[in-house]
């Protein structure tokens, strides 16, 4: 039993972490149409920044948020640089699929190639315990749990409370008719990247914290979670990523707690496949539909 109420605790600590993660894809592809799947190694980057921030003994939660900061800016360039082109060449979803998983090859390589394929170890205090509900977590650990939450609500909010939002759910659902409207449908969409990037580096960096390694496939191992996660909610369902990003970790947890832990990721990729089959909208994507309409 005690080992099942260790799994939900460290279960919610994933969810945490795949909750920013997957909202970060689903809003980027939502409002751009791009099967970003350099996603992953972009979250590598942000778990390397945060390592050498925090090893020039340099507060550990700067060292999140510049890496957070920094994969935005370079998610933007990617952005507008090369995605752009080939959407302007007409490029496809398939297509431009190719292009970024040529972006994540490259990325990851790179890192490999400076840093020799090791693996490199995170050294900060992680704080005190803290037992809650028979589950123990410990002060960081908490502290990502409470990011993640602020980063939830946050985002929800501007999206659904701001002119801001709504010029971005506008976009997303018909780019031609907002900018008939008079909403600047560029800007919206290089802000998109944007944030959509800063979360990306969050979850990334996150995920090291949590670890307390980090490795050049770091994130590209992380790539199936976080696209099961979306699938779950229902691609552009931002918010009901945070949902299904709680339900496959803890899913994914209690099993690892009966045994199946060596089987993760297949257990995602199961999750992806089957949605996929079955409802390829996704469990929430028709009441995003609906609240979109609504609003």
């Amino acid at each position: 039993m005690q080992l099942l109420i260790t799994s939900i605790g460290f279960g919610l600590v994933q969810a945490a972490i795949l909750s920013i993660s997957a909202m970060g894809f689903s809003l980027q592809f939502g409002m751009t149409n791009v099967l970003n799947l350099s996603y992953g190694s972009l979250m590598t980057i942000g778990a390397f920044l945060t390592l050498l921030i925090s090893e020039q003994g340099i507060s550990i939660w700067l060292g999140v948020l510049v890496g957070a900061i920094a994969v935005g800016i370079l998610t933007l360039i990617i952005g507008r640089v090369i995605i752009r082109r080939f959407a302007n060449r007409g490029s496809r979803l398939f297509e431009m699929a190719i292009v970024t998983v040529a972006i994540a090859l490259i990325i990851d390589y790179i890192i490999a190639a400076i840093t020799k394929s090791a693996i490199f170890q995170f050294l900060f205090p992680l704080g005190s315990n803290h037992r809650i509900l028979g589950m123990v977590f410990t002060t960081t650990q908490l502290d990502i749990m409470a990011i993640a939450v602020v980063t939830i609500i946050a985002l929800e909010l501007v999206l659904h409370k701001t002119n801001l939002g709504i010029a971005i759910r506008a976009s997303a659902a018909n780019g031609p008719l907002a900018r008939a409207s008079g909403i600047p449908t560029n800007r919206v969409v290089r802000l998109t990247w944007f944030v959509s990037g800063v979360l990306c580096g969050l979850g990334g960096a996150l995920l090291a914290v949590t670890y307390l390694s980090v490795s050049f496939v770091e994130g590209t191992n992380y790539l199936p979670y976080i696209l099961a996660a979306v699938v779950v909610a229902g691609i552009g369902a931002v918010g009901y990523a945070a949902l299904a990003s709680l339900i496959l970790a803890l899913v994914i947890e209690i099993a690892g707690s009966f045994g199946a832990g060596s089987y993760n990721v297949v257990i995602a990729v199961g999750v992806l496949l089957l949605m996929l089959l079955v409802r390829p909208k996704g469990f929430f994507g028709e009441l995003w539909e609906k609240s979109e309409a609504m609003g």
